[in-house]
């Protein structure tokens, strides 16, 4: 509901069984902000190695509560799918949380730039996130959670299972 305009989106496919073997597709949020996803089918070793990279992150995240508050950035995900397993990675570079939780906001004062981003009203900057995925038909483990900014940094992992039931665990650290 919040995407940005796509334009020239070209993409070009083969499908066999009524599923795609490969994706190749290309679109232009503007002219300097792309979209680009990629997937390629291993018949000999039975995987599918997917991969998207966005220039702008809102289109492809705002339907996902994490990511609520994010604003900014490059992505870059990729995931190697078996059967009904994936192993994913998902890389966001250069954006900002805004409305983060208060203990966040609490820790970030420790450091001279998150007392600048809090009080710019912009949210807190970061300089990365990695999350590492395992998913199989009913269970998603986050093998780690990994964000990294100038006034806090982040290290969890976690699961959520079939039920809904999701636990995380972790470290919060001020610069």
């Amino acid at each position: 509901p919040l995407s940005e305009k796509l334009e020239n989106f070209k993409l070009i496919g083969k499908i066999e069984n009524g599923k795609f073997k490969s994706i190749s597709s290309k679109g232009e949020f503007d002219k300097k902000n792309f979209l680009d996803i990629s997937m390629k089918n291993d018949d000999k070793n039975k995987k599918k190695y997917l991969e998207i990279y966005s220039d702008l992150t809102k289109p492809l995240l705002t339907e996902y509560n994490f990511f609520k508050g994010l604003t900014g950035g490059k992505l870059l995900y990729s995931s190697i799918i078996y059967g009904n397993i994936s192993k994913s990675k998902l890389r966001i570079e250069d954006f900002k949380v805004v409305n983060a939780p208060g203990m966040v906001k609490l820790l970030s004062l420790a450091d001279l730039g998150g007392l600048a981003d809090l009080a710019e009203g912009e949210g807190l900057s970061f300089d990365v996130l990695e999350i590492e995925i395992e998913k199989n038909k009913d269970f998603l483990k986050l093998n780690e959670i990994l964000a990294l900014g100038p006034s806090v940094s982040v290290l969890m992992e976690g699961y959520q299972d079939e039920n809904g039931i999701t636990s995380l665990k972790g470290t919060l650290v001020p610069a």
